[in-house]
């Protein structure tokens, strides 16, 4: 037999990787059956078991006549092996030098001793045997039917997955059916036969029972091996579908290859993911097929908290499901299309497997959906506040985008919109219909969108109607930058974009899209500072007009502004207004008196324009 590590081994060696443990284990359990010694058994157990996890062999103990004795490893003399009541000494006369090792000898009785006596008073059941906050200790009861045949006590400097407990456990029994085996092969009472609490004899003689007919039978450890051996080449090619880049469904496909069912995942809400397989009788909408009304859904939802609170996969009409969880949280499920119930328990065993390989997985996944837009957002932020340095590109690159380009950024904002990230979700669908190549962020109600391209055109009327399709509304309102060449533009963009969206939103029509470009004498306009100045101007040359027309429900603020337009034109100013020519001199007479401004004088034109001008552009008609 191979060579089993001393419970004095290292205790910081590394925990074995998975695909080394399973050959080791195999070849550990092989040699474990065929052990002929009750020790071999026992440490070939002991070995097997710290072959598939962070475990440390500690001690192994036989139990005879329930009574707990320790059992040495093979490779370690039985003499150096502590045993209680063992306190060995050197004769008076040793070397002063040995002082220390003698000390740590003692040391070591003592711990044994302890170790011993707290197995003594087990009731042949396993039990952790850690204090809180200790390192991780565990007897684990060998048992056959009711009997506790011996112990294997481990440690661990981390606590186990579930997953390792789990696999050890199971070796544990398998450990104790060997040992029952052992002890009916050389003809003896079962060890642990005696009458103590918590142990029982195997059979009235002591002996495992002989099948009732004389047809050849199939030794429990020879299939207990082969089950084990089952479950750990399943679980080897779910790994390495898991590792492959094929994601979900190739994890789908092991199964389905394993077990011969079609294997399909389904999201929380029960809607379909992924198959492989037939498709025959896989419901292509989730549980039940198309809609789902209410009753199908109470009954999922019962079913989901049942198959969460018992282990294992659970049966639904004609499918076995398994639910994904991760930290808590449910991600969907995995099921096994087994309409005749012909599945096995090796067909479950390979479900439970799967699930609890591609959990990690989809958590993952929806980790990045999550991360994702929170990394573009920052992105974004860092380039429209100057903030972006080289390190950008790379992060650009790394979420699909390329810097490396000339950039236009625009502003959305949509009252309208039930939510922030329903506003950045519909920029997202629009730009992928217009095949515009953008990077979207969002800075407090706003969407901020950096479309490359060398395209001169505007972009923003197109994504206007595409988002207000999306969002079934179109009270909203984009303003568009001008074209940045170098990430230092950006910035400028940015800035261009919103003052394009505030003079939009003051316009009398605030609903559409605005190109920085397109303002002309407004461009000065659009920020706070601007704004209050331009308010200001408008009052000083316009107020007593606008509270004349509010009052009167006159449009002589409209007049003066066709007049100024037409180049103080009578004939043309009564073409646009359509009234008579002398009404449009009555009209500009009474602008006059009211105003108090000489329309005659250059310059008081072109103050009286321009406020006209602002107007138009910024408030909306009374």
């Amino acid at each position: 037999m191979d060579a089993v590590p001393s419970p004095t081994a290292d205790p910081l060696r590394p925990v074995p990787h998975p695909a080394v443990a399973q050959h080791a284990l195999l070849r550990l359990v092989t040699a474990m059956l065929d052990g002929e010694d009750e020790r071999e058994v026992l440490w070939g157990g002991m070995a097997a078991i710290a072959a598939t996890g962070p475990f440390i062999a500690e001690a192994a103990y036989a139990v005879h006549n329930g009574l707990a004795r320790r059992c040495s490893p093979l490779r370690v003399a039985s003499s150096a092996v502590a045993r209680p009541g063992d306190a060995a000494r050197e004769p008076e006369g040793g070397r002063a030098g040995e002082a220390p090792a003698e000390a740590a000898a003692a040391v070591d009785v003592l711990a044994a001793d302890v170790l011993d006596r707290r197995i003594d008073s087990l009731d042949g059941r396993s039990r952790h045997l850690h204090r809180p906050g200790g390192l991780w200790v565990r007897a684990i009861a060998l048992r056959y039917r009711e009997t506790c045949l011996g112990y294997l006590v481990v440690r661990s400097l981390t606590t186990p997955s579930a997953e390792e407990t789990a696999l050890a456990d199971l070796l544990a029994r398998q450990t104790g059916i060997v040992l029952a085996r052992l002890a009916r092969r050389r003809g003896e009472p079962a060890a642990g036969s005696g009458h103590t609490p918590g142990s029982g004899d195997l059979s009235g003689t002591g002996n495992p029972p002989e099948p009732e007919d004389a047809s050849p039978t199939v030794d429990p450890g020879d299939r207990t091996a082969s089950a084990l051996a089952s479950r750990l080449a399943t679980y080897d090619a779910l790994s390495r579908a898991a590792v492959s880049g094929r994601g979900e469904a190739g994890i789908l496909q092991a199964l389905h290859e394993h077990t011969g069912f079609a294997a399909l995942t389904e999201d929380r809400f029960g809607n379909p993911r992924a198959w492989a397989g037939p498709r025959g009788g896989v419901p292509r909408n989730g549980v039940g097929g198309a809609a789902r009304p209410g009753s199908e859904n109470r009954r999922r939802n019962a079913l989901m908290h049942r198959a969460r609170r018992q282990p294992g996969a659970v049966r639904d009409r004609d499918r076995l499901v398994m639910p994904l969880e991760m930290a808590g949280d449910l991600l969907g499920v995995i099921a096994l299309d087994d309409p005749d119930q012909r599945a096995a328990e090796a067909d479950r065993s390979a479900l439970e497997q799967a699930a609890r390989v591609l959990a990690p997985l989809l958590f993952h996944e929806r980790r990045l959906a999550e991360l994702e837009p929170r990394l573009r957002r920052d992105l974004v932020d860092r380039l429209v506040s100057g903030e972006g340095t080289e390190d950008a590109f790379t992060r650009a690159a790394a979420l699909g985008h390329d810097l490396h380009r000339p950039h236009r950024v625009a502003v959305l904002e949509w009252p309208g919109a039930p939510e922030g990230a329903a506003l950045c979700d519909a920029v997202t669908r629009a730009a992928e219909r217009l095949r515009l190549d953008v990077l979207i962020g969002s800075r407090g109600t706003t969407a901020v969108v950096l479309v490359a391209g060398e395209d001169p055109r505007d972009p923003g009327d197109e994504l206007y109607r595409a988002v207000s399709e999306g969002l079934g509304t179109g009270a909203g309102a984009i303003g568009v930058g001008g074209r940045g060449e170098v990430l230092a533009d950006l910035p400028h963009s940015y800035d261009e974009a919103v003052r394009a969206l505030a003079v939009r939103r003051r316009s009398q029509h605030p609903y559409g899209s605005t190109a920085f470009d397109e303002l002309g004498l407004c461009r000065m306009l659009g920020t706070g500072e601007g704004e209050r100045e331009a308010d200001l101007f408008v009052q000083e040359w316009l107020g007593r007009l606008l509270d004349y027309d509010a009052r009167h429900h006159t449009e002589l603020v409209m007049t003066l502004s066709r007049y100024l337009e037409s180049g103080c034109s009578y004939d043309a100013t009564s073409e646009l207004l359509l009234i008579h020519r002398s009404t449009v001199r009555y009209r500009l007479q009474r602008i006059g008196e009211i105003t108090g401004h000489d329309l005659s004088a250059v310059e008081t034109r072109l103050n009286l324009h321009i406020a006209t001008h602002i107007h138009h552009a910024l408030d909306p008609p009374r």
